[in-house]
């Protein structure tokens, strides 16, 4: 069993008490059992200004995301007591804040099973702890754009709102993860023009590199929410050799 140390990052440190400085002025959960790799991505955290909390397994995750409230979370997905993926699960009923996978199981199906469960990024170990450090940044600067415009887009039986943050289907709200409604909105924005994934990946996701199967991880879940056939879709088209569009009046 795997030794409760998740709430002592490091002598004399006791979670709720570090203020985050404003270098990175953010809370993060870092979820991890090997407490070597956890307090060496603590402490690039901490140099760039990151109050971090620490978590070895599932059951702790959960009682230090409960307490805080992290602003982001690392997660890997090998964990003591259940797998990361349930507590991604969980995490993602009541929390749209970044969650980036870190993990050593690297198949398409782990990566497709953590970002349809509401995953922003995916890293694999061996990682640089600089480049983790670049992409927290990334996450956490796409996730503090404030909306563009105070309005509301109406299409089909939907309203999206892009100030509200939300999309409602005859006055109920849609389960959309905030990257889901980020990739909606912002095709959404630029109607009619088809973006392929490497630009979706930049604008969206605010990284030039990175596993562009993220982009049609997402595409294709937003059309299960939204589309009557999502095969067939009406409002986010498949451009053959282009990308993808939005049609607010379907096909």
């Amino acid at each position: 069993m795997a030794p409760s140390w998740s709430f002592y990052a490091r002598p004399g440190y006791t979670p709720g008490v570090e203020k985050p400085s404003e270098a990175l002025g953010a809370r993060i959960l870092v979820v991890e059992d090997d407490r070597e790799i956890a307090e060496l991505i603590a402490t690039y955290l901490r140099r760039d200004g990151a109050a971090v909390d620490l978590a070895a397994s599932v059951a702790e995750a959960e009682a230090v995301s409960a307490i805080h409230g992290p602003d982001l979370v690392l997660l890997d997905l090998g964990l003591p007591g259940g797998d990361g993926l349930e507590f991604l699960r969980r995490f993602r009923s009541w929390s749209l804040a970044p969650v980036i996978i870190v993990s050593a199981r690297e198949s398409d199906e782990d990566k497709v099973a953590g970002l349809g469960l509401g995953a922003d990024d995916f890293v694999s170990k061996p990682f640089s702890p600089r480049v983790l450090t670049a992409r927290v940044r990334a996450q956490l600067r796409r996730a503090s754009y404030p909306a563009q415009e105070a309005d509301k887009l109406a299409f089909g039986p939907f309203v999206l709102d892009f100030d509200g943050g939300f999309v409602e289907k005859e006055g109920q709200r849609l389960a959309l993860s905030r990257r889901e409604f980020e990739v909606l909105s912002y095709l959404a924005r630029h109607e009619g023009r088809s973006f392929g994934p490497e630009e979706l990946y930049a604008a969206v996701w605010g990284l030039e590199h990175g596993d562009l199967s993220t982009v049609a991880v997402h595409i294709q879940r937003i059309r299960r929410k939204l589309e009557a056939n999502p095969h067939e879709p009406r409002y986010l088209q498949t451009v053959p050799g282009s990308g993808y569009r939005f049609a607010r009046t379907g096909a």
